[in-house]
C-alpha cells in the first residue's frame, strides 16, 4: 500500500505537466471594418456618386456577417462560436469586433458570410446582434435584412427621393474567403485583421444600379442584383 502511494506521489507531477501541455493557448483577435466610398472614408450625410451618376447620401448603413472561421496553415478550421455580428460605422467610419479565445497558431485565411447563416435567419427568439429590436428583421417567415442602407438621392428633376436598400433572403447570403498573403500568426500579443467595406461596390459590378429607374430594393429582382454585386469586392482584406 505504501509503495502504491509513493508511486502515485511520484507520478502526480508528470500527470500535472502532461495536462498543462494539453491546454491550448488562446488569444483575442480584433476584426476592424473600415467603411469606405471608393478611396474616401465614408460619412453619414455626405453626398456620393454611384456608377450610374446618381448623387446620394445615407443616414443608415448596416451589414451582417456570420459563421466566421479561421483556417490554420495545416488546414485545421476554428469556427468562432455564436458568430453573428452586426457591422455599422461607429466613432467615424470604423467598427471594431473583438473575438476572444482564438487558438494561438499560424493561420492562412479567414472566411465568413455576408448575411445571417443557418436556422437563426428564420428565428425571432435570439438576443444580441440578432435581436429583432435592432430593426434588421422583417419577421420569422422572411428572416433578416443582411445589408441595410437608408438614404436619399436627387433625381434629374431636382427632387429628393428615398433610397431603401434592404437585402435579405437565402439567395443573397454570400460566402467570403480571404487568404493572408504572408500568413498570420495569432499569438498572445495583440492581433488584428482589417477589412474595407466599399459602399460603391454595392451598386456596380456586375450590375449597374440606377436610382432613377428604381430606388427601393427589398423583395424584388433588383434586390438580388445588389446581392450579386456585394458578393465580390464589397468587402476587401487590407493586408497588414
Amino acid at each position: 500500500m505504501m509503495k502504491t502511494i509513493k508511486y502515485l506521489f511520484l507520478l502526480t507531477p508528470f500527470i500535472f505537466f502532461a495536462c498543462e501541455e494539453d491546454v491550448e493557448n488562446t488569444s483575442s483577435l480584433e476584426l476592424e471594418f473600415v467603411h469606405k466610398v471608393g478611396q474616401e472614408d465614408f460619412e453619414y450625410g455626405e453626398i456620393y456618386q454611384n456608377e450610374a451618376g446618381n448623387e446620394f447620401s445615407l443616414r443608415l448603413w448596416r451589414t451582417y456577417i456570420s459563421e466566421v472561421k479561421l483556417i490554420k496553415s495545416n488546414n485545421e478550421v476554428y469556427a468562432v462560436p455564436h458568430s453573428y455580428h452586426l457591422i455599422e460605422p461607429e466613432n467615424g467610419n470604423k467598427f471594431r469586433l473583438n473575438l476572444t479565445e482564438i487558438p494561438s497558431g499560424d493561420y492562412k485565411s479567414i472566411e465568413f458570410y455576408i448575411g445571417v447563416f443557418g436556422d437563426e435567419n428564420l428565428s425571432e427568439d435570439i438576443v444580441g446582434d440578432l435581436d429583432p429590436s435592432n430593426n434588421m428583421a422583417w419577421n420569422w417567415t422572411t428572416g433578416y435584412k443582411f445589408v441595410r442602407m437608408d438614404g436619399e438621392f436627387q433625381d434629374l428633376s431636382g427632387n429628393r427621393r428615398g433610397v431603401v436598400v434592404h437585402i435579405g433572403t437565402r439567395a443573397n447570403l454570400k460566402f467570403q474567403s480571404f487568404e493572408f498573403s504572408d500568413g498570420m500568426n495569432i499569438s498572445e500579443q495583440s492581433n488584428k485583421i482589417t477589412f474595407d467595406l466599399d459602399l460603391l461596390e454595392a451598386f456596380k459590378n456586375p450590375n449597374t444600379i440606377d436610382f432613377e429607374l428604381l430606388s427601393d430594393f427589398q423583395f424584388n429582382n433588383e434586390a438580388d442584383l445588389i446581392g450579386e454585386n456585394y458578393a465580390n469586392g464589397f468587402v476587401k482584406l487590407v493586408e497588414q
